[in-house]
């Protein structure tokens, strides 16, 4: 198999898909994916996006169905300099509008597959290219744009740089009980999120272990789906391990031996019945997508009462019962100014304190953070979700294409 050389090696990721051999797997859903074949679609996903004139410095929204061809466009745009402004399937109606018009993306990406939903993955979907009308360039140097959960209302950009990434995948490895090199990981959360994202594919990339995909979240499909793949690790949220602790047949997964939740607390019968089901305990990791991890016990040694210890590396603070985050900069994006939520050492400096909003007190004996609950009310989300995409999108785009087989048409 010839030497494989990146046509844009100076990158930040180059080194993560570039470094294991070809022939080494990457992931598997459907079918395995070799780094010989990522790199392949990586590139050929560039030269697609160079042909419609994406360049370093645009900004790009990424939406539609999990997969992939998802996953490849992404590394793409990163490879190429490109921002990208990441969406879930599942934010529509006004949320979409009003994310589409605040970042203001120069084109969108959307995947789109037959009778794909929030919760299925696809190997590889066609690809959709618009240009949208009146969009504006990169004015910052993230090259990635996630959103807050929106549980308290729209949800808010967040900026990642390459560095803070590539920070927080060191901070992970530094935890004692995360997933070894040469291990099978099993991701079940959205990718559009940041804990499925990084803690999930780009630690299993950054250690060369195997990402696991599942078609769907049902649970006979995941049951089905790690105990086939021969999983030994599984990455997902409360309401996934609540399914598998269910199962209605005694059925093990065999090799399983960490599973970590994120994104909500850990229910104790949860807990107790997939302990007793699988023999595993459920590890929880917390943290936001303003800062990325923050606590972790990937092996539950905590119990599910706690979130873990605070990752070394990260300055915390409690203030009146809520957990305060330091960071060099305000994560937030600067189109409509910095919310109150990040406090700035002065006019001086960029640093400053993230509110995380978090009520959140720490256990004197271990220093275990113990997360109490939050500060803002829950938002009405069916509100936030009316509205026609297609409309949307349509008033919005000034060009639009395809990609069948890989050629541009339209």
């Amino acid at each position: 198999m010839a030497a494989y050389v990146d046509p844009e090696p100076d990158w930040w990721g180059a080194d993560l898909l570039g470094s294991p051999p070809g022939r080494a797997l990457w992931a598997q859903a459907g079918h395995g994916v070799t780094y010989h074949t990522l790199r392949t679609q990586v590139a050929q996903m560039r030269r697609l996006f160079d042909a419609y004139g994406i360049r370093s410095g645009h900004t790009v929204a990424l939406q539609g169905a999990h997969s992939f061809s998802q996953l490849w466009a992404l590394f793409a745009l990163w490879s190429c300099g490109a921002q990208v402004m990441l969406i879930g399937p599942h934010v529509r109606g006004k949320e979409l509008g009003r994310q589409l018009d605040w970042c203001r993306p120069q084109f969108h990406v959307s995947f789109d597959a037959p009778g794909h939903g929030k919760e299925t993955f696809h190997d590889e979907c066609e690809v959709f290219v618009r240009r949208l009308l009146r969009g504006r360039p990169a004015a910052t140097d993230h090259c990635l744009v996630q959103f807050t959960s929106g549980s308290t209302g729209f949800a808010k950009a967040i900026g990642r740089t390459p560095e803070s990434l590539l920070t927080e995948l060191e901070r992970f490895k530094t935890v004692g009980g995360m997933p070894e090199p040469g291990s099978r990981v099993l991701v079940l959360g959205p990718l559009a999120h940041s804990f499925s994202l990084v803690g999930g594919v780009l630690y299993a990339t950054s250690t060369r272990s195997t990402v696991l995909l599942s078609p769907n979240s049902g649970r006979r499909t995941v049951l089905r789906t790690a105990i086939r793949s021969g999983a030994d690790t599984i990455i997902g949220s409360p309401q996934h391990f609540a399914a598998l602790a269910q199962i209605d047949r005694p059925v093990r997964i065999p090799r399983l031996r960490l599973a970590i939740s994120g994104g909500e607390q850990m229910a104790h019968r949860v807990y107790t019945r997939f302990a007793e089901r699988h023999r595993v305990r459920i590890g929880q990791a917390y943290g936001t997508t303003e800062t990325g991890i923050i606590a972790t016990d990937p092996t539950g040694w905590y119990g599910p009462d706690t979130v873990g210890m605070p990752v070394p590396g990260l300055q915390l603070r409690l203030v009146d019962g809520e957990l305060q985050v330091r960071l060099d900069r305000s994560p937030y994006l600067p189109q409509a100014g910095p919310p109150g939520r990040f406090l700035p050492d002065g006019e001086h400096t960029r640093a400053g304190w993230l509110r995380t909003r978090d009520l959140v007190e720490q256990d004197p004996a271990s220093g275990a953070l113990r997360v109490l609950g939050r500060f803002d009310p829950l938002a009405d989300r069916r509100a936030l979700t009316r509205g026609l995409d297609q409309i949307l999108l349509a008033d919005r785009t000034l060009v639009r294409h395809f990609e069948r087989d890989g050629q541009p048409v339209g």
